[in-house]
């Protein structure tokens, strides 16, 4: 129960008045659970009496309006009660949910590249907060059953001890019961989640804009409904091999609470029968009802708490997932940039197979530097390094002499920045997807013009209705602008611009445009003045020979280093490379690791 007790902490901590609250609910239902029995038990000691018909029918007129008044304060309590709940739910999951997307923040680069984790982030993030709050009020409502149990646990005790003893030890092996049959359906969901997030992966690919060409004209969408075919056996498969035992466990345990009534009535009228007045056995046939009902709704009430709480278990683990970069206390990065040393870095994605090795680099303040080389020869990699989305495993990056390692990586990126070949557009307007942020000044809507300028986006965006303000995409606006690949670039470099990096890396960048186009982006970023540090990463000689250094790698290492007309004079492969290029570029461009 240690995640239901820290989902009740959490709760409290957001909203202390909710134990007030709470003890108020229980009080409450203690009073609706014994109002029944003591109006059966007044109303037979009062017919019983010897009094004149009129006198006993006053007195049980009497206690049915003041029984009935306090049982209707009791509901109208229950539904403020109830009407605050609500409140607290949604508020309380909404939080919740910030908090998980507010964890990928100090979540490492490579845990995305993670299957268990994405199998864990997906659930803790669509079941994670339903869960917790769950645990977080199974708690309340174990408390509010135990308080009302005891109290008819009294009220039956004073008639024989033997039907309490009964209920209890019911209730004992029904909560066995339930606690294995929530392990079951923990091992259920563990066993489903990754079909499930498969399922989805297909249902996203069949609405997505981008993928429909490929679905209407190609054989594709028969091998993602056999996968998805697939996934679906695999989760019956698993449904199959659990269900029956659930289903004798389910059986068992309600054979059980069922005996409860019969059983308590039984013992108590065969052992004290005799002893009885009709009244104490009216109030015993309610006691004992509402006894089988509250043994059942106590039991259901700690598996359902077992249950949440295990399944609080991965959400849990998520928010306490610690990172060796993101969102740890490095030092900040305080200075502005100046110098960037690369020294024998060296690095793999797998711990066996080296992606960089040995790789020697110097990029100072206001140079333009060019990284070039074929597909897959590690020029990407070697900018998620730079970003610090990863740690060399040899070696060591320097900035302003600062070592990456002991660098907060928020400060980092701040002035080192990059544009990548694959650009991501997001359903929000024109400038917010420039400046990450709803434009607030004139002089944010300045700097979205002058970006847009920049990158040369800015006729496409005139020409649009609202301009800037334009939504992108057509999910949400029928009127939504789309981009061309070429264009999703550009907006891509206007971002660059508009964040103003110290060192901007531009990974692939122009690989969606036209020669003319390429060559006006690169004339562009030249321009930026030499308080801008610039690397060009590209497997396009043409583009990079105004550079001030180019470093051309080949399979992870660099094999030649210098000036154009340097690398051009040592007749060797970059001379090679850049003859075969001069007319024309290679083939598709595909981001290389």
């Amino acid at each position: 129960m240690k995640n239901a007790l820290k989902s009740y902490h959490l709760l409290i901590s957001k909203y202390p008045y909710d134990i007030l609250i709470q003890l108020l609910s229980i009080a409450v239902a203690t009073i609706t659970t014994l109002i029944p029995i003591r109006i059966i038990d007044r109303l037979v000691v009062i017919f019983e009496s010897q009094g004149s018909d009129e006198n006993r029918f006053k007195e049980a007129i009497i206690v049915i309006v003041v029984m009935g008044l306090i049982y209707v304060a009791c509901n109208f309590l229950d539904i403020i009660i109830a009407y605050y709940n609500s409140y607290v739910e949604r508020n309380f999951k909404a939080d919740l949910s910030i908090m998980f997307f507010q964890k990928l923040d100090s979540i490492d680069y490579d845990f995305h590249e993670n299957p268990k984790f994405l199998n864990d982030y997906t659930r803790a993030l669509e079941d994670g907060t339903q869960y917790i709050y769950q645990s977080a009020m199974g708690i309340n409502n174990v408390a509010r059953i135990i308080v009302q149990s005891v109290s008819v646990f009294i009220v039956i005790f004073t008639m024989h001890y033997l039907a309490v003893v009964y209920a209890v030890l019911i209730g004992a092996i029904y909560m066995i019961l339930r606690i294995k049959i929530g392990k079951m359906n923990h091992e259920t969901l563990n066993r489903q989640r990754p079909f499930y997030r498969e399922r989805g992966y297909i249902n996203r690919t069949f609405f997505i804009k981008d993928a429909m060409a490929d679905l209407k004209t190609t054989q594709i969408e028969g091998i993602l409904l056999e996968n998805n075919l697939k996934a679906s056996d695999e989760i019956i498969a698993v449904i199959d091999d659990i269900t029956k035992k659930k289903t004798i466990l389910h059986y068992i345990g309600d054979l059980l609470i069922t005996s409860i009534y019969p059983i308590t009535l039984g013992v108590l009228a065969f052992v004290t029968i005799e002893n009885f007045s009709n009244a104490a056995f009216a109030s015993l046939t309610v006691a004992a009802t509402t006894l089988s009902t509250l043994v059942s709704s106590f039991v259901s009430s700690i598996g359902d708490l077992q249950n949440s709480a295990v399944e609080c278990k991965i959400p849990y683990e998520v928010l306490q997932m610690e990172s060796k970069i993101e969102g740890l206390p490095f030092t900040p990065l305080a200075t502005p940039f100046q110098h960037l040393e690369v020294k024998g870095a060296t690095f793999s994605y797998d711990g066996r197979h080296p992606v960089l090795k040995n790789i020697h680099m110097e990029i100072k303040k206001g140079e333009k530097i060019a990284i070039v080389g074929s597909n897959g020869a590690g020029k990407t990699t070697l900018v998620k390094l730079l970003l610090r989305l990863y740690d060399v495993e040899e070696g060591t990056i320097l900035i302003n002499g600062q070592d990456y390692k002991e660098t907060n990586a928020t400060s980092l990126r701040k002035q080192v920045g990059a544009v990548f070949q694959n650009v991501e557009v997001y359903a929000v307007s024109i400038a917010e997807n420039v400046i990450f942020r709803k434009p607030e000044t004139d002089e944010d809507i300045d700097l979205v013009r002058r970006a847009l300028a920049f990158s040369g986006l800015d006729t496409y965006v005139n020409q649009l209705p609202e301009g800037i303000n334009t939504q992108v995409t057509r999910e949400f606006n029928k009127t939504g602008a789309i981009f061309s690949g070429g264009q999703m670039q550009r907006l891509a470099i206007a971002r660059g611009y508009a964040q103003n990096y110290n060192l901007f890396i531009l990974d692939e960048p122009s690989s969606a445009l036209d020669p003319l186009a390429e060559a006006q982006v690169y004339q562009n970023m030249l321009a930026l003045g030499r308080d801008r540090t610039i690397v060009f990463i590209s497997h396009r000689l043409t583009t990079t020979v105004n550079a001030d250094h180019i470093y051309l790698f080949e399979e992870g290492e660099i094999i030649e280093h210098g000036r154009h007309d340097e690398l051009l004079a040592l007749n060797g492969k970059y001379k090679e490379m850049f003859i075969s290029q001069a007319s024309k570029y290679l083939g598709e461009n595909h981001e290389d690791r």
